[in-house]
């Protein structure tokens, strides 16, 4: 009977620095070296790691051979380690506990359980349906990082499509060119009007009722500016703006203050109306309900924990 071959020695100019052997190394073969120390045999660590008798015996020779040294004693009754495979072992130990946790922390970013998700979000949604909506996904999802953003939706548009969010919730009033867009919530627009104004005796009002009033608008940055603005442009209305300013807050302190009235989301006047002295009445307007959605680049883009959230702010309530 012939003996085993076993792997030649290295020549003194063919010993690999430590940091090309590592390159040379691959997770399959190691795996199968460490079931045939464990099994004692390389025909046991082949149905082990389901691998044929010769692919596994070539496997194990390619490693020897990658590491300069012979790693298996192959005998008639199968196979020991050598020094050098005994001290491989020891290594061994460590480096798949690291990959099965590799592999457990990117299993759970596939299934949406980890991640980073950078969110924008216009100040609409910021002050009425979100707070509460994120304060049931957080706690839910710790292992998700969100990093919310407030900006005007015509910026929040132009992040998503330049990839610097990953999804931004919008006014549904602007067009969104080459994005994906969800609807999400629709608010309702009501009138701001300080308290004893003459409009208040009216259930209801409709923009043409606001022809000429005193007008608190805002930026000319935010989509709701831009949507009174051009329907009263197409109705042949003139808005008297006779101030504008930047934040809900401002509107209501400045509509409080007398300066004029204003149309704002529901969301975001009828939890202060009863602590300021304002009034509030429904907008008539078809267009006062007015959409918000969910904009994204292609959906196959979005990491799995993106996916999640989206899953969870567009869950039906209750």
């Amino acid at each position: 009977m012939s003996a085993p071959s076993v792997p030649r020695p290295p020549a003194r100019n063919e010993t690999l620095r430590g940091g090309a052997i590592a390159r040379r190394l691959d997770p399959t073969s190691l795996r199968l070296f460490r079931a045939a120390v464990e099994e004692r045999s390389l025909a046991a660590a082949a149905e082990r790691e389901a691998i044929a008798l010769s692919a596994a015996s070539r496997r194990i020779v390619e490693l020897e051979e990658r590491l300069c040294t012979t790693l298996l004693r192959r005998h008639d009754r199968g196979v020991t380690p050598t020094a050098a495979g005994e001290a491989l072992m020891t290594h061994l130990v460590a480096l798949f506990d690291l990959l099965d946790r590799i592999g457990a922390d990117m299993d759970a970013f596939a299934a949406g359980e980890r991640g980073h998700v950078r969110l924008q979000a216009n100040m609409s949604a910021v002050s009425g349906f979100l707070p509460e909506a994120l304060a049931g996904f957080l706690p839910a999802h710790p292992g998700i990082r969100l990093t919310l953003k407030e900006r005007y939706t015509a910026d929040i548009l132009r992040a998503v499509a330049s990839g610097a969010a990953d999804l931004g919730l919008v006014s549904g009033t602007l067009p969104a060119p080459g994005l994906h867009a969800t609807r999400w919530r629709e608010e309702r627009l009501v009138v701001v009007l300080p308290e004893g104004h003459p409009l208040l005796d009216r259930e209801t009002l409709a923009l043409a009722d606001l022809d000429g009033v005193p007008f608190v608008g805002q930026s000319e940055e935010t989509a709701l500016q831009k949507l009174y603005r051009a329907r009263a442009a197409a109705q042949g209305l003139a808005l008297n703006e006779r101030v504008n300013v930047s934040g809900f807050d401002g509107v209501r302190r400045m509509v409080e203050a007398g300066l004029g009235v204003a149309i704002l989301p529901a969301t975001a006047a009828k939890p202060y109306a009863a602590a300021m002295r304002i009034g509030l009445r429904p907008l008539s307007d078809p267009w006062a309900a007015r959409p918000l959605v969910i904009v994204t680049r292609a959906p196959r883009t979005l990491s799995a924990a993106a996916r999640v959230l989206i899953a969870h702010l567009t869950r039906p309530p209750g």
